[in-house]
């Protein structure tokens, strides 16, 4: 009386048993290839030393992160004074948190830096200072201000340093009172 089944009941019958078929088979592939992936090779096999794994950058570490406070800006972090001091206590307060009066490195960070300054409607020390023995305007870092890079209006004279505003960056007393702009390193966590 098996035969007396209506035919679709039969194929779908058929076409069950083969689904099941195929589902045991794809679980079984499956649990052989989750297997294989989680094996480890031993590390003498592959020539590479434990700590060159460490080294390879992950997914993961690719997050550029900055501390509490602090903004990403390409390969920085910027802390932007909410207080207005003389620069040497900029200088002092960037290194207490870790970081640099700001280095201009090109004209992109400059004019980046200049409309930051219309936005805030502020003006910032820089890390520039006038060095009158040697007349010459130098950076926190030691090095020399390049002239392609940005002008200094105003006079270059001793205890003169640099004050960046929306439109230029010009000499200031160092003892005047101005916010400022610190900066580090991006770290990628």
């Amino acid at each position: 009386d098996a035969c007396r089944c209506p035919n679709w009941h039969q194929l779908a019958l058929k076409l069950g048993c083969a689904g099941l078929i195929l589902l045991v088979l794809s679980l079984t592939g499956l649990s052989v290839l989750v297997r294989i992936l989680v094996q480890k090779p031993p590390i003498e096999k592959c020539g590479v030393s434990a700590q060159e794994i460490m080294a390879v950058p992950t997914e993961r570490s690719a997050i550029p992160t900055c501390l509490k406070d602090w903004q990403p800006y390409r390969d920085k972090c910027l802390f932007i004074s909410q207080i207005r001091r003389p620069w040497s206590e900029g200088l002092v307060d960037c290194s207490v948190r870790g970081g640099t009066l700001l280095l201009i490195e090109d004209q992109e960070e400059l004019r980046y830096f200049q409309n930051f300054s219309k936005i805030e409607g502020h003006q910032f020390f820089i890390g520039l200072k006038y060095i009158q023995v040697e007349q010459i305007w130098k950076w926190t870092n030691e090095s020399t201000l390049n002239p392609d890079l940005l002008q200094v209006t105003g006079k270059d004279k001793e205890n003169s340093c640099a004050v960046i505003s929306m439109t230029e960056v010009f000499s200031d007393t160092c003892s005047a009172d101005n916010r400022w702009i610190c900066q580090k390193k991006l770290k990628h966590v």
